[in-house]
C-alpha cells in the first residue's frame, strides 16, 4: 500500500466528526494514499464536495466526502462502506484487474 502524497485540512470539527463514525484522521488519510474511487460529485453552499470510496492499510472499506480547500483535502465525513459497496468496490480494485472486461 502506499503512502499518502496529499496535503490535508484537519482540525477539531472534522476530526470530531469523523470519529463519531469511527474514523481515524491517520485511516482517512491511508484512503487518500491507496487510490480511492471518487464515486459522486456534488456543490453544497457553493463548494465542492466529492464521495470517494477507499481502503485503509488495514483494508477497513470506507466512504468519504471531501472538499479542497486551499490545496488541501478536507475531509468533511465518512463511514463504513455497506455490504453492497464493499462489495462493488472489491469487484472494481481487485477483480477487475485481475479480469479486465472488454467495455
Amino acid at each position: 500500500m502506499k503512502e499518502p502524497k496529499e496535503s490535508f485540512d484537519w482540525d477539531n470539527a472534522n476530526v470530531h466528526h469523523l470519529s463519531r463514525h469511527r474514523i481515524q484522521p491517520e485511516e482517512a488519510e491511508e484512503c487518500f494514499g491507496n487510490d480511492p474511487i471518487i464515486r459522486e460529485h456534488d456543490v453544497v453552499d457553493g463548494e465542492d464536495r466529492w464521495t470517494a470510496v477507499g481502503s485503509t492499510n488495514a483494508l477497513r472499506i470506507l466512504v468519504l466526502v471531501f472538499t479542497v480547500r486551499n490545496g488541501k483535502i478536507r475531509p468533511i465525513t465518512g463511514w463504513e462502506a455497506d455490504r453492497r459497496t464493499k462489495a462493488d468496490y472489491l469487484q472494481e480494485k481487485v477483480i477487475g484487474r485481475i479480469w479486465p472486461t472488454n467495455d
